[in-house]
């Protein structure tokens, strides 16, 4: 997005995290002319009498930042002398009293702040607060009235009345030093807002007790909301209180619309700068920055906020997320965390398919979802969750706009690498790939190598067996992309995969492998022009060495599901059918005796009668074509009852086919007494093993239930 570019000046400084500026190169709103005006104003003033001056503002619209830079002007000025009192360090009223009065004197005596016009007269009013202080401590304040009593407590018998006296006379020493100063003295207080109420109504005492000061300006920062509700307690009106107290008050003014979006857009360019993206050139970027993330910030700490996580956010998920996606609920978790939650509750609301065939849904799945994507839309500020929906999770537009998406929908969202697909959402979520998942920037490479056979088998060699299968189903979404010329070399490589894949089921609900391979093919197949389409297909098929490979391919691209299914001529799948017959047929022993899925390629091509008397091929008589046989009619059944997560598994062999091949009963135990013979005190790989005990539970009658 255009936004993306932007460099406004200064940006440096927001991704140094969410502390206020320190100086003018930090100034990204140019609050740096409201500065000087205050500064202006502190030193026109008439402060015989003292002067409190109070910068407003919710909490992060920059009212330290304004603080800072006005002291940096103040500073500057041969006649004003900064004083900076922190109110978090002191506990209690009579710790606040010799704390602040302490500080004063301290600061008023550092050599290396004192300015030179005022430096002996501020010298000798820090030895009289250093004095006015330690005659103070044994006071106290009394809740409400605003100032110290005029005599002792009555708890404090011992004090005497020569002492209280002694208190007016060292204040009026005070008042008559600070009123021959040829300058001024600013007290900077900050963060007030934050302090506790009982703190916050200390600290004002304090302030009107010494805020008469001559030549003492108090440049108080705070919340105008908080610290009113603090002065507000026991009957008091704390806007009318707060009033007495400070003469003239700057609300820091909201950032303006244009000036916020861009600082954002900047921000996200400097954070973003040197991190490989996907997704950067997204269409949908411009629309979820300006509906999604734009309207959650109303300050430049919010954004700061924002930008402190967000480079760390898309260093760890950018490869599997795509950029718009990571921007938009990475804004949400830091700004509206609420709302993120619920996100992370209902992944399955916000990114399954629903059927458009009304027979097809479940209404009380329908409906729990509807509520879910309801409570999303109300943690989120208004239209921001509907443009959420729309621009991040389109599929649950069924609940939101009728609006349905289909499983093509799902496959480009996969390849997209969007939130809208539930295994990119939950990497968001959980930054951890699922068992058997491959990284992204893998499938990229396959993808990247489909050019050159060569460079595709390669790329193909290097993704785990674990890992291929789920390699292939997001390859899937890609095949469109492959160019026309090289339809046949990717078939090839695909075909030559299925011996990676295990024969073995991997759960209940795995229905083959096979699958991941041959989808792409047909896919591939059917985009190739009808007038080429068989010249390709014997292309493939010649490069293909595996019988079971080739039948796989013959089956996908012919007449799997009628006449009007194929891709192929029925001419050509003719020839082909008939070459691999007798490639069976003639077949030697080391061409087929780590064939897969072997059983079932000689069922398939070669007429197999249980009664003739004979095999189906010769070399099916042989140990080592017995055992591939065997091993290949072994499956297994898995069943749970209901209500329980326990999965029962129970080898079954293909026993009618078995008997089929070798032409009958007789000659399937010849031929597996004679590999057992040549396993004799051999170790047996365990699937052999499983089919060898398989044999001889149906040898002896039995049989797996049916329902």
């Amino acid at each position: 997005m255009s936004e993306l570019n932007a460099s406004p000046e200064g940006r440096s400084a927001l991704t140094a995290g969410d502390d206020p500026i320190l100086d003018v190169e930090g100034d990204l709103l140019n609050r740096s002319r409201l500065a000087s005006v205050i500064s202006d104003e502190i030193q026109a003033m008439n402060v015989d009498r003292g002067a409190v001056v109070a910068i407003t503002g919710k909490w992060g619209t920059g009212k330290t930042s304004l603080l800072n830079l006005t002291a940096n002007i103040l500073r500057e000025q041969d006649a004003v002398q900064i004083v900076e009192f922190n109110p978090w360090f002191f506990s209690g009223t009579d710790h606040l009293i010799r704390f602040f009065f302490d500080e004063m004197a301290r600061q008023l005596k550092d050599s290396k702040t004192r300015k030179t016009k005022i430096k002996e007269a501020t010298v000798s009013i820090a030895d009289k607060f250093n004095r006015y202080s330690a005659s103070l401590s044994p006071l106290k304040f009394i809740p409400g009235v605003g100032g110290i009593l005029d005599a002792a407590q009555k708890t404090s018998e011992g004090v005497s009345q020569a002492f209280t006296a002694s208190i007016h006379e060292q204040r009026e020493e005070i008042f008559e030093a600070l009123g021959k100063l040829e300058g001024r003295i600013v007290v900077l207080v900050d963060d007030i807002d934050r302090l506790t109420r009982q703190e916050v109504r200390d600290l004002f005492r304090l302030v009107r007790l010494s805020g008469s000061f001559p030549n003492v300006v108090y440049l108080l920062c705070f919340d105008r909301g908080v610290v009113e509700r603090a002065l507000g307690e026991d009957g008091l009106d704390g806007a009318a209180y707060l009033e007495k107290i400070v003469k003239t008050s700057i609300e820091v003014p909201p950032a303006a619309d244009e000036a916020l979006a861009s600082i954002l857009s900047g921000g996200m360019s400097e954070a973003l700068a040197d991190i490989s993206t996907f997704g950067m050139d997204d269409d949908r970027f411009p629309d979820i920055f300006w509906q999604v993330v734009r309207p959650l910030f109303s300050t430049v700490r919010d954004v700061k906020r924002f930008l402190a996580s967000l480079s760390l956010t898309v260093r760890a998920a950018g490869d599997e997320v795509c950029l718009p996606d990571l921007v938009a609920l990475e804004a949400i978790r830091v700004m509206r965390p609420a709302a993120h939650d619920l996100v992370s509750l209902n992944v399955r609301a916000l990114t399954q398919i629903h059927s458009l065939a009304t027979g097809s849904r479940d209404q009380g799945v329908m409906s729990s979802q509807a509520e879910a994507v309801s409570a999303i839309l109300q943690a989120s500020p208004e239209g921001l969750g509907r443009a959420l929906i729309r621009l991040v999770f389109p599929a649950a537009q069924v609940h939101t706009e009728n609006t349905w998406h289909g499983n093509d929908s799902r496959q480009i969202w996969r390849r997209e690498r969007r939130a809208a697909h539930a295994e990119v959402l939950k990497y968001y979520l959980h930054r951890e790939l699922p068992s058997g998942a491959v990284a992204s920037g893998q499938v990229d490479l396959i993808v990247s190598a489909t050019a050159d056979e060569g460079d595709l088998s390669i790329a193909l060699s290097e993704i785990p067996d674990r890992m291929l299968e789920d390699a292939l189903d997001r390859f899937l979404a890609h095949v469109d992309d492959v160019a026309e010329g090289d339809i046949a070399g990717v078939a090839i490589a695909l075909l030559r995969l299925f011996p990676r894949f295990s024969e073995d089921p991997s759960g209940m609900f795995d229905f083959g492998r096979d699958y991941t391979v041959l989808r792409p093919v047909r896919r591939l197949m059917e985009r190739v022009a009808p007038q080429d389409v068989d010249g390709v297909a014997r292309a493939v098929y010649g490069a293909t060495e595996s019988p079971f490979a080739r039948l796989s391919f013959i089956s996908i691209v012919g007449s799997r599901g009628g006449a009007e299914d194929r891709v192929i001529s029925a001419a050509l799948e003719d020839d082909l059918r008939a070459d691999l017959r007798e490639f069976i047929t003639s077949a030697p022993v080391d061409a087929l005796r780590f064939e897969r899925g072997l059983l079932g390629t000689v069922v398939q091509c070669v007429d197999c009668d249980p009664e003739s008397g004979s095999p189906a091929i010769g070399v099916a008589v042989t140990a080592e074509i017995t055992s591939r046989l065997i091993e290949t009619a072994l499956s297994v059944s898995q069943t749970n009852s209901l209500g329980s997560v326990r999965v029962r598994s129970e080898d079954r062999l293909a026993w009618d086919s078995l008997i089929a091949v070798y032409g009958g009963e007789v000659n399937l135990v010849e031929a597996v007494q004679g590999l057992k013979d040549s396993l004799n005190g051999q170790e047996v790989a365990p699937r052999l093993q499983r089919a060898l005990d398989a044999f001889d539970l149906y040898r002896s009658g039995w049989r797996p239930r049916t329902f």
